[in-house]
């Protein structure tokens, strides 16, 4: 109720009831699957965040099937990514003979040009501004995964993305506690298309996610900036001549890197900086396999977003990375701690 003890409570009630009594109906409250209070009050933050219209979904998969399901395309572009999304597509093909293609293959109408920027796991940036355009000439439309860069790092739907979506279980909740996906829509019609569709695919987060994701916006904009400073920090360690290089380092992605093909574009639309993920290349497999045992700061699992420091050999869950490529999440923990982590378990791996 406006004015009421919801409104004015400074951290919101949780809500986790199902079903509202009809008194409530006309302000559309009549089953959680549709609407919830604490959904609303988090999708108008996000949409406020976004610049656009955003819903929540169970997982960020969600959020991508629910996407795809919207649009129809008859052809998607994607070039390669996480293998979640993938799989989806897969889905897609074999079940509605959707076409799969590069980015820069030729769209036409109704077309989705699917970017991850950045990209899983090598970080590289795709320029949003130059595919939106040529997807607008056609009437194709440009969806962006930005899990790996949301706000405060970068903003997508005014660079002229349609659609941009984000696993919120990693920096939008940020805790590794809370499962849950995000779809925000540029155009209004079609966030409540979304919305309403949402609704047949049975696919909302229940209201404890929902209430976790929300507390964790509250630290977003904190944590996020720190995480990707303290990663630019260590990048640069792991990338030196008298850092990581010299103790089996062989490449180091990410961003902040002035020497790749994509920082200005970067610099250009990751205003807040280039990101808490990044991987290196060790110089074997082996080497690859037993780095993440040996570090003391770092969780070997996989994920990413979260407060804590992750690092993992990604060949274990995605065979189209290179064999010794780990990929590694930069929490909280201070920089220069990490650091000193990151070289021990260097030298361990070599001395073994």
């Amino acid at each position: 109720e406006q004015g009421g003890i919801f409104e004015q409570s400074v951290t919101p009630p949780i809500s986790m009831t199902t079903t509202y009594l009809a008194s409530l109906h006309d302000q559309g409250y009549v089953y959680a699957r549709d609407t919830q209070p604490i959904r609303t009050r988090c999708e108008k933050l996000i949409s406020e965040l976004e610049g656009g219209t955003a819903v929540l979904y169970a997982s960020g998969l969600a959020a991508t099937f629910a996407t795809l399901f919207h649009l129809q395309p008859s052809r998607v572009g994607v070039r390669g990514g996480y293998h979640g999304t993938h799989n989806v597509l897969a889905l897609m093909r074999d079940k509605h003979q959707v076409v799969i293609q590069d980015i820069d293959d030729e769209v036409g109408e109704g077309d989705v040009i699917w970017l991850e920027s950045p990209r899983n796991p090598m970080c590289e940036v795709y320029d949003v501004k130059h595919y939106a355009s040529r997807a607008r000439a056609v009437g194709a439309k440009v969806v962006v995964d930005a899990t790996m860069a949301p706000p405060p790092l970068q903003k997508l739907i005014p660079l002229g993305a349609d659609v941009v979506v984000h696993s919120a279980t990693k920096y939008y909740a940020g805790h590794s506690d809370v499962l849950a996906g995000v779809a925000i829509a540029a155009d209004d019609s079609v966030g409540a298309a979304l919305l309403s569709e949402r609704s047949a695919l049975g696919s909302p987060p229940g209201g404890l996610e929902t209430w976790l994701l929300l507390r964790s916006m509250r630290t977003m904009d904190m944590r996020v900036k720190r995480q990707s400073e303290s990663a630019t920090k260590v990048v640069a360690w792991l990338n030196s001549e008298s850092g990581g290089r010299t103790l089996g380092v062989e490449i180091v992605h990410h961003p902040s890197i002035s020497s790749r093909d994509d920082h200005k574009v970067a610099i250009a639309q990751m205003p807040g900086g280039c990101g808490g993920v990044f991987s290196i290349e060790l110089d074997s497999e082996d080497a690859a396999k037993k780095f993440p045992g040996k570090l003391k700061l770092f969780r070997d699992a996989t994920s990413l977003g979260g407060v804590e420091s992750l690092a993992e050999w990604r060949r274990k869950y995605d065979s189209g990375v290179p064999a010794g490529l780990v990929r590694m999440s930069i929490g909280l923990e201070d920089p220069d701690d990490i650091i000193q982590d990151i070289e021990q378990a260097l030298k361990a791996v070599r001395s073994a």
